[in-house]
């Protein structure tokens, strides 16, 4: 579980679900924020307070705050914090889209949690940071530390579709592709431990920067109902006494089709995404020449394979294919509720969703595509304050899971 279970619940009050509520860590929480920087919104301060209940948690309480033109005009901050019953905390901080020049862009980001109910496929008890070859999960406390960052550097956009993007009732009116290619590096900082209530606790940590090529030509990031998504992303970790160096690459590719409107739908998508991940630096014969499990290859949480826990899958190598149908009713009625017409909540959305994935302890297309692993489920979005709230319930033929967190899958 990590800041977006909690984050996603934004604007909503949460009840109890008996699922345990289970998300994979995300590199930068609240990129919606950064991504909306050309939606205008009536607010330049915004305070949400956030109240839930999870198995993992107990009732946990907090507060999401986020002021626009800090230092400049284009700037978000944005601020979380929460705690629980049985002990469980989180606080994050992030500084969004700060101009360095024209072109450059510079985020800064930081969390510090701890979640004392968790389920875990690493297994402590052998101190081996892997799933556990009995499939059966491990009850442990865990804490985790991430610090980034990022410089983002815009190649290319398309000024003149972009100048046409105009909106209605927070979609837009005639949508177009808006084409932009950029260029991220980003050093990072990500440390994990894993407190069993048996046997010996497992740390994990990695240090090092990222490069990533982005090419972008959705018509609207929030909900897109045409153009796609790529991106290539390398880690490097230069190692250490304490750590493995490694290089790890992951590549992804997301399209998306206008299905149109209906009777009972202002708009209906069919996303397509297939993802790729590998490490060429590892050793299968050598555990010092491969990293902590949390920066392997992994599936498994709120991003990919949503009916399986945190990073239930790691090896070298990963495959991914994911589908979902989205649509968005014409009956929204949040704007008329108590509370919810406080925010800008334009509208709500439904999806449904089939997945794929394997891991191998090699790259060989042929072994990934293999024995694959399913899941599916359905979902809820929340556009609330330029942000993807998401709320998804995956299952599979291991357990069944409830993910709160933000932003869409891809």
């Amino acid at each position: 579980m990590s800041i977006k279970a909690l984050a996603s619940a934004v604007g909503l009050i949460l009840v109890s679900t008996q699922a345990t509520a289970q998300v994979a860590p995300q590199e930068d929480p609240f990129e919606a924020f950064e991504s909306g920087a050309n939606l205008e919104s009536p607010n330049d301060s915004v305070i949400i307070p956030i109240v839930g209940a999870m198995e993992s948690t107990g009732i946990i309480a907090g507060t999401v705050a986020s002021k626009t033109g800090v230092g400049q005009a284009d700037t978000q901050l944005v601020g979380f914090g929460a705690y629980s019953v049985n002990d469980s905390y989180i606080a994050f901080l992030g500084y969004y889209n700060f101009a360095l020049s024209e072109r450059w862009r510079m985020d800064i980001s930081g969390l510090q949690a701890e979640f004392m109910d968790s389920t875990f496929y690493v297994d402590p008890v052998s101190g081996d940071a892997s799933p556990a070859d009995s499939g059966q999960p491990v009850d442990a406390s865990y804490i985790q530390q991430d610090w980034f960052i990022t410089f983002r550097y815009l190649l290319s956009e398309d000024h003149a579709a972009q100048s046409r993007l105009a909106l209605h009732g927070g979609l837009p009116v005639d949508p177009e592709p808006i084409a932009s290619t950029t260029f991220e590096v980003e050093p990072f900082y990500r440390a994990r431990e894993v407190r069993a209530r048996q046997g010996d606790n497992v740390h994990g940590k990695t240090l090092g920067i990222s490069a990533t090529l982005d090419r972008d030509t959705r018509d609207f990031w929030p909900s897109p109902s045409q153009g796609h998504h790529a991106y290539l992303k390398v880690d490097r970790d230069w190692g250490s006494d304490q750590r493995a160096s490694y290089t790890r690459w992951e590549a992804q590719y997301s399209h998306y089709l206008d299905l149109g409107l209906s009777r009972w739908a202002r708009q209906q998508t069919l996303a397509l995404t297939a993802y790729l991940s590998d490490i060429p630096t590892w050793r299968k014969d050598d555990p010092s020449r491969q990293p902590d499990w949390f920066a392997q290859s992994v599936l498994g949480g709120s991003e990919r394979l949503r009916g399986y826990g945190d990073e239930r899958f790691n090896d070298r190598s990963a495959l991914y294919y994911g589908a979902e149908y989205r649509a968005i009713p014409n009956w929204q009625p949040q704007n008329r509720l108590p509370f919810f017409n406080r925010y800008d909540f334009p509208w709500w959305q439904i999806a449904v969703f089939a997945e794929l994935g394997n891991v191998e302890d090699r790259l060989a297309l042929d072994d990934l595509h293999d024995g694959m692993k399913w899941s599916a489920g359905f979902g809820f979005r929340f556009f609330i304050e330029r942000m993807v709230a998401r709320a998804d319930f995956g299952f599979s033929n291991e357990e069944s899971l409830f993910h709160f967190t933000v932003n869409q899958p891809f």
